[in-house]
């Protein structure tokens, strides 16, 4: 996928409906939703999806009719969705995110907006490589949940899906000294493509899109991979801390 001169990105403003999520802010400012963020319906969310991102239709009929389930409005006799309404506190967004801040106490909305220095500690989480590999996202990710307190299993689970989507969306493989941290063959994200998705909210420029579809069993299969890589690094971190 390559973004065209009619998708070109325009950053939202603040009169704009903007959620917590940098997939869909992403393509709400590149025009594939539209721009304010407002009123979408499930099943445009499911189109926009599949076509961008490669996601099966299982999978984002679960998402988009999901969100808009959780999180939307009543709008005469459907439901739609405001971005927004994604950042309601607790629904589907989590303390402990890789880069927004947690919900102030007693606040119903999350932060939307992206907080620069979350950003720059996940992109130093790999300091001697151009890329981070999914240790580098799942040390992040346990270290941010570790100073914002424990997420429910259900929050958890979800936390561990937002990592693998974007792990499954944005990695590349990398040959042997192309990536410090990376084993030969091991697919990495480079941190050109997280600095412009989540920091800019805009689809990188050198992404032609996922190299594989992205289903349900893959999907879960990497979140069971995560699940088991995070359990290990908690581990090793309670035995440093107690040696």
């Amino acid at each position: 996928m390559t973004v065209d001169d009619s998708n070109a990105f325009i950053p939202a403003t603040p009169d704009d409906s903007r959620s917590p999520c940098p997939a869909l802010n992403a393509l709400a400012n590149h025009g594939y939703l539209p721009h304010d963020g407002c009123n979408l319906t499930a099943s445009q969310l499911v189109s926009v999806l599949r076509a961008k991102y490669k996601i099966s239709w299982i999978l984002a009929a679960l998402l988009s009719y999901g969100g808009v389930a959780l999180c939307g409005h009543r709008d005469g006799w459907s439901w739609k969705l405001d971005l927004h309404e994604l950042a309601k506190h607790d629904v589907i967004e989590h303390n402990g995110s890789l880069v927004h801040d947690d919900a102030a106490p007693g606040h119903p909305f999350a932060p939307t907006d992206v907080d620069r220095v979350l950003l720059r500690q996940l992109l130093s989480a790999s300091s001697e490589s151009d890329a981070l590999t999914l240790h580098d996202l799942c040390r992040t990710q346990v270290q941010r949940q570790a100073n914002s307190g424990p997420l429910s299993s259900v929050r958890a689970s979800i936390a561990k899906g937002e990592v693998a989507l974007l792990h499954q969306a944005f990695a590349v493989r990398r040959g042997t000294g192309q990536s410090a941290t990376a084993e030969e063959g091991e697919p990495v994200v480079p941190k050109g493509r997280l600095e412009q998705w989540l920091g800019d909210e805009r689809l990188p420029a050198d992404w032609p899109g996922p190299e594989q579809g992205i289903g349900l069993t893959s999907i879960f299969g990497l979140v069971r991979k995560i699940g088991g890589m995070e359990t290990k690094i908690k581990d090793k971190e309670k035995g440093s801390n107690g040696a």
